[in-house]
């Protein structure tokens, strides 16, 4: 039977106020994302979280609640996923190391799992994110993980309008108008880029953070123009309306996969704490 998600989360904060949670394991996870939506748990439908919650909570005999970097949406995959548990001791750390990788279904895999430090929050202490966005330019029913457009695009249009998202800049027209951030939507991406192939090509970004829908609205509006539907040198219009149906379409999610989440070098330490870390860490 699934585990009560609003019944964990009441244990989860009533054990925390009681036990201390000083030792923190990370978690290298890949997934298809095709039958999971998304993964944020949700009582009713099949998650990333929540599989692994309830095999967590069954090595340990207690509710543990996983943190993951990136809420990647319904049928969005990834390759380098990164979650956390906060434990009590070593002991359960190294019980989870030998028993989870063999646990998981068939379309996750956990590809590294370690000690890291206290302070180590696998969404929080993120400071950058990597996605590749996957087109096919022709179709082939043996390649699903992708957007089979069935046609090729103007490549150095695609090219020359991809070049204005580097930098700084308000991301609001590429974001889900519902999720916009309350402290501005501004993202500092540092990789753009397309590596293209005879009949296909993969989209690189690379950001401090992103913005809901922001790759799939990105690569959207980056079609419409490789197939002529927009110029390339309306982006910069386009970034300053701040407005979601300035940007165009979305692309569907199973093109999509985050690739890479990076974190400052100490945080992989497990005997590393932050000066002024008394509190204890941030779960």
């Amino acid at each position: 039977m699934a585990r009560d998600f609003r019944q964990d989360c009441r244990e989860v904060a009533l054990r925390r106020a009681t036990e201390p949670e000083d030792h923190r394991l990370r978690l290298d996870l890949a997934y298809v994302g095709r039958d999971f939506q998304g993964w944020q748990i949700q009582s009713e439908a099949r998650t990333v979280q929540g599989e692994l919650r309830d095999l967590i909570s069954r090595v340990l005999d207690r509710p543990v609640m996983p943190v993951g970097a990136g809420r990647t949406d319904t049928g969005v995959h990834a390759r380098g996923q990164v979650a956390h548990v906060a434990l009590h001791s070593v002991a359960e750390c190294d019980r989870l190391v030998r028993a989870l990788p063999g646990m998981v279904p068939g379309d996750i895999a956990i590809t590294g799992i370690r000690r890291v430090s206290p302070a180590f929050n696998a969404r929080l202490s993120a400071t950058s994110r990597r996605y590749s966005y996957h087109l096919l330019l022709g179709r082939d029913i043996f390649r699903p993980w992708c957007w089979q457009l069935g046609r090729d695009l103007d490549r150095d249009a695609v090219d020359l309008a991809t070049a204005h998202f580097l930098g700084t800049h308000d991301f609001t027209s590429f974001c889900k108008a519902s999720s916009l951030k309350p402290d501005g939507n501004a993202c500092e991406v540092t990789l753009c880029a397309w590596a293209w192939e005879r009949d296909s090509a993969v989209f690189h970004v690379q950001a401090n953070r992103f913005l809901h829908h922001m790759v799939r609205n990105l690569v959207g509006l980056l079609v419409e123009i490789g197939c002529g539907r927009h110029d390339p040198r309306d982006i910069p219009r386009i970034l300053g309306a701040r407005r979601r149906t300035a940007a165009g379409g979305m692309a569907p999610p199973g093109g999509l996969f985050l690739e890479e989440v990076t974190y400052p070098a100490q945080l992989l330490d497990p005997d590393w704490n932050p000066p002024n870390s008394a509190g204890g860490p941030e779960a």
